[in-house]
C-alpha cells in the first residue's frame, strides 16, 4: 500500500474518532452539529479516496471515486457554515451560495461530465478520469476554502484573550489541511509534486490533531463539561450495576425465590438512593476536579482596567463579555442596549448565542420585571416565574439578567447562562455582578457622551467646509452661467440668423462640454462635504491612504487660509503603506490639528511671507508618521502637558470648549497610534502623530 493511501486511511481514523468525540459532547448548538458535518464530510471524503486508490476492483475504483466526493464537494462549505456559527462575521448570503453550488455539483457527480470513468495510473491499480465540468469543482474549492481561511485569519488578528488562542490553532490546523488536501487533486491530472505529493494526505490527519488539541486545551468545544459529566455517568453506573448485582446474588442465596425479591429489593434501594448519588458525584466531581473558583477581587480589577478606561462602546461591550464568559466560565452572555428607536433593546455584543437579532421591546415581560423588580433576575432560584417571563429568559438563554441602569433609569440589560460546571448562582455571584452592571452603566453613558461631543466637534468641521463649499461652487457656476446667458442673448440679438447651422451647433456643443465639466466639479466638491459631513454610522476599520486624507482635510480648510493668506507646504514621501483603521477617525484627527494650526498662525498675525503651515509625512520604522507644523504664537512650556486634557483651553470662554485635542488623543489611541507636541514660545507648533500600519 502506498503512503498516499495509508495518510488517507489515518485521515479517515482520526476524524471519525473526533466527530464521535464532538457528538457526545451533546451540545444543543448548531455549531457544534455543523463541525460534526465538517469531520463527517472530511472522514466520508478521506475513507472512500483511501479505496480508490488501492482497490484492484475496476467497478469499486469508480464507485469509491463518485462516493468519496459526497465528503469532498461539502468540506469547504460546511466549514464555511461552521465559521458563520463561531465567528458571527460571514454573511449568510454567502453560505447559501456555497450550498447550492455544491448541490449542483453533487448532482453532476454522477455523470460522465465530472467523473468520466478510470484509468490505470502508477502507483494505484487505477484512479479517477476527470470529466470536462470537473474544474469547476477545482476552482469552486480552491475559493470557498481560501475565502473560509482569509476570514478565519481576520478574525483571528481581530480577536483577543481565549477567543484569538482559540482562533490561532484552528487556523494554523485548517491551513495545513488545506494544503494537504488540496494534494489530492494532483494526480487527477498525473501532476506530482513530491513535497505535497503523497505525503500530502497526512496533513488531513495533523489538522484533526491540532484541532483536537484546540478543543482540549483552549475550549473550542466546553470539553469539561463532557469529561465531568463522563465521570458522573461512570461512577453512577458502576455503583447501580454493583448494587443490582450484589442485592441479587445475596437474596438469591438467602432467600427462597430470591430473584423475585433481590429484583424488587434492588429497584427500591436504587430508587431511594440514585438521586443522592448522583447529587454526590456531581458535588464531588466539581470539588476536586472542577474547582477552579472566581476570584471576586480578580474579576473586578480585570473588568476595572479593561473596561472602566475605555471610551470605545464596541469594546467595552466586547471586553465586558470576555472577561465574564472566561472568569465566570458561563455557556452565554450578551450585553443588549436601546436601538436606534429608543423603544427596544437588542443586542449589542454577544457570547454562545445564535440569534443575534432577538429583541426585546419595553413592554416586554423581562423589560418591565427589571424594572419594577430590584433591578434583576434569578431564574434558578425563582420558580413561579410566570411562562411569558421564562419565553424572554429563553430567548438568549438566560439564567441571570440584571438592569445597567444610571440614575435610576435603565440604558441595558446585562445577561448570563448557566455555568459549564453546572453550579448555581449564589448570592456572593449576584452581589458582584450587580456592583458590575453599575459600573458597565457608567462606563457605557461615557463612552455615548464621547460620541456625542465628538459629533458636536465634527459640526465645526461642516461650518469650516460649508463656507468654502459655497465659495467652490459659486465660482465655476457663475462662469456657466454668465456663458449661458451671453448665448441666450446672441439669439435674442439675431446673431445666430447670420451663422451657418454648424458654427451655432458647435458653439452649443461646447457650451454643453463646459456644462458638463462645471456639474462633474460640482459634484467632486459636494462630495467633499457629504464625505467629511455624513452622519454618525458603524464604524469599522479600512484601508486609509493617509496622503488622500491630508488633502481632503486641506481641501476643506482651502478657504479659510486663501482669506487668510496663509501658506501650506507639503512634503510626503512616496511608497508609504496604507493604515488600517476608521477613515472618519482619520479625518476628525488631521482636521482638528490643521484648524488648530490655521488659527495659531492667524493669532501669531504674521506678515504672508511667513504665515504658513508644513505638512511632512514620512515612515519611521515601518511606521507612518505626520508632522504639522504651524508658524503661531506657539505654546508655553508649562502648558505642554495639558492640552490633551478634557476641557482645557486658553481660548476665551464660549469660543473654545477644551474637548478638541482630548478627542484627538483619543482617536489617535484608537487607531493604533501616538501624538506628541514640539512647542518654541513665539516660534511656532509641531504636532507629531504616529501610526502602525496594520491593527493587531
Amino acid at each position: 500500500m502506498n503512503p498516499f493511501s495509508l495518510g488517507l486511511l489515518f485521515a479517515a481514523a482520526t476524524t471519525f474518532a473526533l466527530a464521535l468525540w464532538v457528538f457526545l459532547l451533546r451540545s444543543n448548538q448548531r455549531m457544534h452539529y455543523i463541525f460534526i458535518l465538517y469531520l463527517l464530510s472530511v472522514g466520508f471524503w478521506a475513507a472512500f479516496s483511501a479505496v480508490q486508490t488501492f482497490s484492484p476492483d475496476p467497478s469499486t475504483v469508480l464507485m469509491a471515486a463518485r462516493l468519496m466526493h459526497w465528503g469532498a464537494i461539502f468540506i469547504s462549505v460546511f466549514f464555511l457554515h461552521f465559521l458563520y456559527y463561531l465567528t458571527g462575521k460571514i454573511a449568510k448570503a454567502v453560505v447559501v451560495v456555497c450550498y447550492v453550488v455544491a448541490f449542483l455539483l453533487l448532482v453532476l457527480n454522477h455523470t460522465n461530465l465530472f467523473v468520466a470513468g478510470i484509468r490505470p495510473l502508477h502507483p494505484f491499480h487505477y484512479f479517477m478520469t476527470a470529466g470536462p465540468l470537473y474544474p469547476l469543482y477545482i476552482v469552486f474549492f480552491l475559493i470557498s476554502w481560501s475565502y473560509a481561511v482569509v476570514h478565519l485569519f481576520s478574525e483571528m488578528r481581530k480577536s483577543t484573550g481565549k477567543k484569538r488562542r482559540q482562533l490561532q490553532f484552528l487556523f494554523a490546523g485548517s491551513l495545513i489541511g488545506y494544503v494537504g488536501g488540496s494534494g489530492a487533486f494532483l494526480p487527477v491530472y498525473d501532476l506530482n509534486f513530491p513535497i505535497i505529493y503523497p505525503y500530502g494526505s497526512f496533513a488531513i490527519a495533523i489538522t484533526v490533531s491540532v484541532m483536537t488539541y484546540d478543543i482540549v486545551r483552549h475550549g473550542l468545544m466546553d470539553i469539561e463539561v463532557i469529561i465531568k459529566k463522563a465521570i458522573v455517568f461512570t461512577f453512577l453506573f458502576g455503583a447501580v450495576f454493583g448494587a443490582f448485582v450484589g442485592i441479587m446474588m445475596l437474596t438469591q442465596e438467602l432467600l427462597a425465590g430470591g430473584r423475585l425479591v433481590g429484583l424488587a429489593l434492588s429497584s427500591v434501594i436504587i430508587i431511594l438512593t440514585v438521586r443522592p448519588l448522583e447529587n454526590f458525584l456531581v458535588n464531588a466531581t466539581d470539588k476536586f476536579l472542577f474547582q477552579k473558583k472566581y476570584n471576586p477581587a480578580e474579576l473586578i480589577r480585570a473588568f476595572s482596567k479593561s473596561v472602566l478606561t475605555e471610551l470605545d462602546l464596541n469594546q467595552i461591550t466586547k471586553s465586558t463579555i470576555e472577561k465574564l464568559t472566561e472568569i465566570l466560565r458561563v455557556k452565554t452572555c450578551a450585553i443588549l442596549i436601546p436601538g436606534k428607536e429608543g423603544n427596544q433593546f437588542v443586542i449589542k455584543d454577544s457570547e454562545g448565542i445564535e440569534n443575534k437579532k432577538i429583541v426585546y421591546d419595553k413592554e416586554s415581560p423581562l423589560v418591565i420585571r427589571l424594572n419594577e423588580g430590584g433591578g434583576f433576575i434569578l431564574a434558578s432560584s425563582d420558580k413561579s416565574l410566570p411562562e411569558t417571563l421564562s419565553s424572554d429568559l429563553a430567548k438568549i438563554n438566560a439564567n441571570v439578567v440584571l438592569a445597567i441602569t444610571v440614575h435610576t433609569q435603565m440604558i441595558g440589560m446585562l445577561s448570563l447562562g448557566n455555568k459549564k460546571s453546572d453550579k448555581e448562582y449564589t448570592k456572593e455571584d449576584v452581589d458582584i455582578l450587580l456592583v458590575l452592571s453599575d459600573a458597565l452603566g457608567v462606563a457605557i453613558t461615557n463612552a455615548l457622551a464621547f460620541e456625542n461631543v465628538r459629533q458636536k466637534e465634527k459640526l465645526v468641521t461642516i461650518g469650516t467646509l460649508t463656507a468654502g463649499v459655497k465659495h467652490d461652487i459659486s465660482t465655476p457656476i457663475n462662469k456657466m452661467s454668465t456663458a449661458i446667458q451671453a448665448f441666450l442673448l446672441d439669439k435674442e440679438d439675431g446673431r445666430h440668423k447670420k451663422l451657418p447651422s454648424e458654427e451655432i451647433l458647435s458653439e452649443a456643443y461646447g457650451l454643453l462640454t463646459r456644462a458638463e465639466m462645471t456639474f462633474e466639479k460640482v459634484v467632486a466638491i459636494s462630495a467633499k462635504f457629504a464625505d467629511m459631513a455624513s452622519p454618525n454610522r458603524k464604524l469599522e476599520k479600512e484601508s486609509v491612504n493617509v496622503p488622500e486624507m491630508i488633502d481632503k482635510a486641506l481641501g476643506v480648510l482651502d478657504y479659510e487660509m486663501e482669506i487668510k493668506g496663509i501658506q501650506v507646504l507639503k512634503e510626503i514621501e512616496t511608497g508609504l503603506p496604507t493604515l488600517s483603521c476608521d477613515k472618519d477617525y482619520m479625518q476628525q484627527i488631521l482636521f482638528n490639528i490643521l484648524r488648530n494650526a490655521v488659527h495659531a498662525v492667524e493669532e501669531a498675525k504674521r506678515p504672508k511671507e511667513l504665515a504658513r503651515i508644513a505638512v511632512k509625512v514620512y515612515q519611521k520604522t515601518g511606521n507612518v508618521c505626520v508632522a504639522i507644523e504651524d508658524t503661531g504664537t506657539g505654546i508655553p512650556a508649562d502648558n505642554l502637558d495639558k492640552i490633551f486634557e478634557a476641557y482645557y483651553t486658553t481660548k476665551p470662554e464660549g469660543i473654545g470648549t477644551g474637548l478638541g485635542l482630548a478627542i484627538v488623543k483619543e482617536l489617535v489611541e484608537r487607531s493604533n497610534g501616538t501624538i506628541r507636541v514640539e512647542s518654541s514660545l513665539g516660534k511656532g507648533t509641531t504636532f507629531i502623530l504616529e501610526f502602525k500600519p496594520r491593527l493587531p
